[in-house]
């Protein structure tokens, strides 16, 4: 099946290897290395606190009882993508090519997380991107990088095919966990009998719609689940009001990731 009439049927699409292991590699160190300049013991418990490149620093609410190094306390990163290798990849066009069909040639990239998953973590209940994102204009698209192997036993994305069909937000309650992260809301309302595993090899990058259910499961395993993940949507997009505008800036910050070449004779 082609990748656009999968986008099409189920909301989603992989292309494998399409990053290199360096260049996975070296997102994760540039990340690792910002978080040992800075370590979460300098901020004294802070939820969130911003290094000095202006990343979001999320510390896990539960922490990995494994925990020994600066990033072993971590949850995510913010911002990621105003900075360094992510940025580089955010722009790349082996990224920006694939999300023509869906957004055009003006796009701009939003947010970007790297995602943290230490051993014994837990994960992220079933949600829509859609839900979080209050923008007048729809869809936006994910982009999840594996910078380490996704498997069953360390908590890999699970999707939900075709759910993006429905074209519409499905209510989304408080996550019920109490060592689930800030702001954390979850979708009890579907049925997820036919959700599938998204297993993947680092290089590996993930395009789902914004309206596709996922979750991930915890991490069982004795290593570190790693991913990158961006967030596109048309140029020119705004929040739906002022109350999602105050509440998306602090973790948004939008840059041109393509637009559309000028004439040569404009």
């Amino acid at each position: 099946m082609s990748s656009e009439r999968q986008w099409d049927d189920q909301g989603f699409f992989i292309a494998r290897g399409l990053l290199s292991a360096a260049e996975a590699a070296r997102i994760e160190c540039e990340i690792v290395d910002a978080i040992r300049s800075d370590p979460p013991v300098d901020h004294d418990g802070e939820r969130v606190y911003s290094t000095a490149q202006d990343l979001l620093i999320y510390p896990e609410k539960a922490t990995s009882p494994v925990a020994r190094r600066p990033e072993d306390f971590i949850a995510k990163v913010f911002n990621c993508h105003i900075v360094g290798a992510a940025r580089d990849v955010a722009l790349d066009d082996r990224i920006t090519d694939r999300l023509i069909p869906m957004l055009g040639d003006d796009m701009d990239c939003f947010q970007s997380q790297f995602i943290f998953k230490n051993p014994g973590v837990i994960g992220q209940p079933w949600h829509q991107d859609a839900y979080y994102f209050r923008y007048d204009r729809q869809p936006q698209i994910g982009v999840w990088a594996a910078l380490s192997p996704a498997t069953i036993e360390n908590g890999c994305l699970w999707v939900l095919p075709g759910s993006h069909r429905s074209g519409r937000i499905f209510e989304h309650v408080p996550d019920r966990r109490p060592e689930g992260l800030q702001g954390y809301q979850e979708i009890v309302s579907e049925d997820t009998a036919a959700e599938t595993p998204v297993l993947m090899a680092p290089g590996d990058v993930l395009f789902f719609h914004s309206y596709l259910m996922h979750r991930s499961t915890d991490n069982v395993a004795d290593y570190r689940r790693s991913a990158m993940v961006y967030h596109y949507a048309e140029a020119g997009t705004r929040p739906v009001d002022d109350t999602a505008a105050a509440t998306l800036a602090p973790v948004n910050r939008w840059i041109a990731a393509r637009r559309a070449p000028t004439p040569a004779n404009a």
